[in-house]
This record gives structure tokens, C-alpha cells and sequence, in this order.
């Protein structure tokens, strides 16, 4: 069943679409016909909308909501990524919908002293929010992770803030770590931090043992385990 986000339209009883991009999408793309069912959703908490298409024209559709659906798809912890930029513009469309899909509250893109020097356009960025809408849609989400993007970053967020670490040197495993409700998970780009980044980053280092993930693999490998784990 298609679901929409529909952050700027109200979610009433009757809806009527006359949005040019919107109806060419359910008309067009999806072809939606006259009793077909469509999932709605706005964002703002964990609620599906089931409607019923009831009439469709050549400017708009109507839908009549059928009911709403209480979920519980979001992480109880409000966990951070704060992922360096990576080589490649592909990799950051990987880490957005992959990461999205199993649900960061926000995810962070910085320029580390071993990032490439990337130019990420207005529209290249518009295009990360519309990957991670995709996402969020397709994975039966209901919250949008903000995507931000940043210089450097000698400030984390409140909570608790670990480091994916190549080197066992003053490092813990997963295993050893006390999880709350607040994380931030610091990832490198492709060549690692620099020992610099290291020292000043005040975050708690975590060491994966001698394999080493790929940058668009960590975050969520990290977000699966500490999701399973309660919180000490």
C-alpha cells in the first residue's frame, strides 16, 4: 500500500489534493483509482491515515479517511549521527536512506580534516531531504530526520557522545558500553580521523575489533545494537 507524507496539509474526515506535483503522483505515477486506499501521514507523531480515494477529476482527487493507525515505529532513544563527509556525492545519498530507514532523529554531515572537498549544492542537498522522505515512506516511518550540514564539529549535542574508533589504544568495545537516552555516534570519513579530531573530540571511543566497516556501514551497525540494548 502507497504511503505520502503530507506535512503541510491537514489530515481531516474528507480530503480534497489539487496540488499540481502531488496529483500528478497519485494520478500519473500510481495510478490511483476510485476506492483505492492510500496511507497519509504528517510527521508529526507516529499515526498512519488510511483513506479511500472518492472521486478523482482533471484537477483534483478526494479521499475519505477510513482510520487512523497508532504505531510505535520510532527508536524510544534519540540517537545522532554525526557522519564526516565521505568521498564520494553517492555515499552521502546511501547514508541518508539507509540511516533514515532505520531511524536517526537527525543526521549531521561535517567536514573532517580527511574529508574530500565536496561542494554540495542547494540542489543536492533539496535532493537528500526528498531521499530521506522516500525513505521514511517506504520503511513505514512516520518521523523525518533533520539533515544539517557543518564546517567542523568540536560541539556535540547534549547526552552521551561515542567515537567509531579504528585502534584499540584507551578504546572500549560495544559490548562495554553503557547506553542512555541520548547518543551521539561520531563517524569518520574513508582515511579516518586524524589524531587530532581524536583528542579534541570529547567523546567516548568504541573499537569494532580488525575488521573495518565501510563510513556508509557504521552508523547503522551501531544503531542496530545499541537499539537491542537496554539502557544501563
Amino acid at each position: 500500500m502507497q504511503r505520502i507524507y503530507l506535512p503541510n496539509m491537514k489530515l481531516t474526515d474528507v480530503l480534497e489534493i489539487s496540488e499540481k506535483e502531488l496529483y500528478h503522483q497519485l494520478t500519473r505515477v500510481l495510478r490511483a483509482r476510485v476506492w483505492q486506499q492510500v496511507v497519509f501521514f504528517d510527521g508529526k507523531n507516529s499515526e498512519d491515515h488510511l483513506y479511500s480515494m472518492i472521486h478523482i477529476d482533471k484537477k483534483s482527487v478526494s479521499f475519505k479517511r477510513n482510520t487512523i493507525i497508532n504505531k510505535s515505529s520510532q527508536s524510544e532513544r534519540e540517537m545522532v549521527l554525526y557522519q564526516a563527509f565521505p568521498n564520494k556525492l553517492s555515499k552521502f545519498e546511501t547514508i541518508v536512506q539507509k540511516c533514515c530507514e532505520v531511524w536517526y532523529f537527525k543526521i549531521i554531515f561535517f567536514e573532517s580534516e580527511r574529508s574530500q572537498k565536496l561542494v554540495l549544492s542547494d540542489n543536492k542537498k533539496h535532493r537528500l531531504t526528498k531521499i530521506a522522505i522516500e525513505a521514511i515512506e517506504l520503511c513505514w516511518g512516520n518521523m523525518i530526520p533533520e539533515i544539517e550540514f557543518r564546517d567542523e564539529i568540536w560541539e556535540l549535542s547534549h547526552g552521551q557522545s561515542i567515537i567509531c574508533h579504528t585502534h584499540w589504544e584507551n578504546s572500549i568495545s560495544l559490548a562495554q558500553l553503557k547506553i542512555e537516552s541520548h547518543i551521539n555516534i561520531v563517524v569518520g570519513p574513508e582515511g579516518g580521523f586524524s589524531p587530532e579530531e581524536i583528542h579534541t573530540i570529547s567523546a567516548q571511543k568504541v573499537y569494532f575489533g580488525e575488521r573495518i566497516l565501510r563510513c556508509e556501514t557504521v552508523g547503522e551497525v551501531v544503531w542496530f545494537y545499541i537499539s537491542q540494548k537496554k539502557e544501563s
